[in-house]
């Protein structure tokens, strides 16, 4: 980062003197008169992100690249599906507080599988917030919290319909092909309550990159079935969600590495999820009593079992349950929400990846608890004060395997608070400080059977310093924000093997982020315009990120934005395309290591409906057929290979569907 850091501390700290004063001073020629009192959202900030099902529609998302790539400061890994993760602002989703439907997903199986699996067709939102903030979050949001909201009934009846259903097919054209089916039933029971089924059925073949090549296996079967009932009235509402994923994939034991040893074999690999939520409210009237219940129970496993000998490479079991009791109230101008949640996690794993065969086996079991509150204060109509306050109790276990008998207690407080000052109309103006402490917890199954744990871990310690500026009129937009953050303690492993133990977990260091994110554009009934650039700069222990940092995250060059939407209202039908270009960035992984490329990706989408039940869809992704590796791809390894290891990205592919929704 040398030649280019944001010291934004400085800055900020000025800025919130001076708002402070000045909101004061408003404060003061606030007349006595009963004011609404509201929650604060105000306008989302590049990188916090909110898309709903229209969103997904349009670009008629698949992936998770599709999902997110064109967002400000979100990349995502190309090549193997089995393999995309998410990185927010250079850091992997595993700092992030991931949900469905209010049922939390944390830890990874595998470092080289992806994480978060999410279906389009029947997600009715998603919500990212970037950098740790709100204690609302949960525990341990070290960069942010992603909520996943799934459809209910009466998201896809219309006012006076009773029952219906939803039939989706789907061809993707691009090396071996795929296809996609899809399906729901819905109805009323009674007058308030919804009853929704629904299925995915997905299977993909090897796909080509830009170059017409087949990079290695890469094909894989998706399947993805949800029950959802909701109902209630105006003082109780509950809703009941049960969801199963299972993905078997075709690839290489690492599946986003190619073959480039000759000894990785080819491995069938298979992960399930089964999810359940409940979430009730009760809502009696009133400002103090408004209270919101989640529980939940999430359960996800993996096998990467090679094909030429049937031996297992590894497994997992990673389970946590849960919930979460939150009250609002509503005091003056204040709306303070407070609460509990807990987790309790437990993980089984097991790993023949090294010598001598089927010695790594562990059981570990990890809670935490906590406590937390979030005062949004509407001081004036132009000025906006929040802060608020988690304590987390952390506790971990290692039950049997490599890290048995050892036990590891720790507490933390996570204090935020941020300032929104209207200056003038339509130009807003944010600062914000958040600290989030994550304990030592379950990192990941296959590598809790072959890193031990010692009892020395010392928790996570994340802190984020933002300021945003915002100007809105007349559907023209420009928003900005620069931000730092800093995790100290960052846990990692460390290899010291081959035995007794492969290695051990330890606090590694202090990982660094700043970067910036500015976009602008107009809207309006007829069309979307929206161009922006974002950048972030990531740092261990004053060296920048790699590709080899699994876990923690990696470096991607400085990316430009481009989305254009048009509605064509005469034809029935909404025109769309999204720009990336990303410029060069040096590989720090190797002083010898070439740069990662610049790469220009663009996609179109249409979306037709001749009638008011039929969608006819067709998209080409990486319109040019550009050859290219994502940024966020493990790309290069030096050494005695030094050569490109990871998949390339998908070349032009064409996507036509036909949605009947009756």
């Amino acid at each position: 980062m040398p030649g280019h850091k944001f010291h934004a501390r400085q800055f900020v700290a000025g800025f919130s003197m001076l708002v402070s004063s000045l909101a004061t001073a408003q404060q003061a020629s606030v007349e006595e008169d009963v004011v609404d009192t509201i929650v604060v959202v105000g306008e989302r900030e590049p990188g916090n992100v909110f898309l709903g099902s229209e969103d997904f529609e349009r670009m008629q998302a698949d992936t998770l690249q599709d999902i997110f790539s064109n967002e400000s400061s979100i990349a995502v890994g190309g090549g193997s599906v089995a393999a995309q993760k998410i990185y927010v602002r250079g850091f992997e989703d595993v700092m992030l507080n991931v949900t469905f439907d209010g049922a939390q997903s944390p830890g990874e199986l595998y470092h080289h599988q992806a994480r978060v699996q999410l279906e389009p067709e029947f997600i009715k939102s998603i919500e990212l917030d970037a950098g740790a903030g709100a204690a609302t979050n949960g525990a341990g949001a070290l960069t942010g919290a992603l909520r996943a909201t799934i459809k209910d009934a009466f998201d896809m009846l219309e006012p006076e319909q009773e029952i219906g259903g939803y039939l989706k097919g789907t061809g993707n054209f691009n090396g071996d092909n795929g296809q996609k089916y899809t399906g729901a039933a819905y109805g009323r029971i009674g007058e308030s309550t919804g009853l929704i089924v629904g299925y995915t059925w997905e299977d993909r073949d090897d796909y080509e990159d830009g170059n017409g090549d087949i990079p290695g296996p890469s094909s894989y079967e998706h399947r993805r079935g949800f029950v959802k009932l909701n109902g209630g009235s105006d003082t109780h509402a509950y809703a009941v969600t049960y969801e199963n994923l299972q993905d078997e994939a075709i690839s290489f034991e690492r599946p986003n590495l190619i073959n480039f040893t000759g000894t990785y074999e080819v491995s069938d690999q298979q992960m399930n999820r089964d999810t359940f939520a409940l979430n009730y409210d009760y809502t009696p009237g009133g400002d103090l009593l408004d209270v919101s219940t989640t529980v939940y129970f999430n359960s996800t496993d993996f096998v990467v079992q090679r094909q030429n000998s049937d031996i297992i490479y590894g497994e997992g079991d990673f389970s946590s349950a849960g919930f979460d009791v939150r009250n609002t109230s509503l005091l003056g101008d204040h709306t303070v929400i407070y609460g509990i949640d807990f987790r309790d996690d437990e993980v089984k794993s097991a790993q023949n990846a090294t010598p001598p065969f089927a010695w790594g086996t562990s059981k570990q079991s990890a809670s935490v608890v906590g406590l937390y509150v979030q005062d949004n204060w509407r001081i004036s109509d132009s000025f906006d004060f929040s802060f608020g306050l988690r304590f987390d109790d952390y506790d971990f276990k290692g039950d049997s395997g490599v890290s048995e008998g050892v036990s590891i207690s720790e507490s933390g407080l996570s204090p935020n608070v941020s300032m929104e000052w209207e200056m003038f109309e339509g130009f807003t103006a944010r600062v914000a400080y958040a600290e989030a402490f994550r304990g030592v917890t379950i990192r990941e199954a296959f590598f809790s059977a072959l890193y031990a744990h010692d009892g020395s871990l010392k928790g996570e310690e994340a802190d984020n310093l933002e300021f945003g500026l915002a100007w809105e009129k007349d559907g023209y937009f420009i928003r900005g924000t620069v931000y730092e953050q800093t995790i100290e303690n960052f846990i990692d492993t460390e290899f010291t093997g081959p035995m007794p133990v492969w290695g051990y977990w330890r606090n590694t260091g202090t990982a660094e982020v700043e970067g910036y994110e500015l976009e602008a554009g107009r809207e309006t009934a007829d069309y979307y315009i929206k161009f922006g650039v974002w950048e972030a700069d990531n740092e261990i222990n004053g060296e920048p990120l790699a590709d080899s940092n699994l876990g923690l995250g990696t470096n991607i060059g400085r990316t430009w934005l481009g989305r254009l939407r048009f509605n064509l209202e005469r034809f029935n039908a909404d025109v769309n395309a999204d720009l990336r270009y990303v410029e060069e960035e040096d590989n720090p992984i190797a002083t010898d290591a070439p740069p990662k490329d610049q790469y220009f990706v663009a996609n179109l989408y249409m979306n037709w409906r001749p009638t008011t039940d039929l969608t006819v869809s067709l998209a080409v992704n990486n319109l040019t057929d550009e050859f290219y590796y994502d940024h966020a791809t493990y790309t290069w390894i030096a050494g005695a290979f030094n050569t490109y290891v990871g998949y390339p990205a998908m070349g032009r592919e064409v996507v036509a569907s036909l949605a009947y929704q009756f």
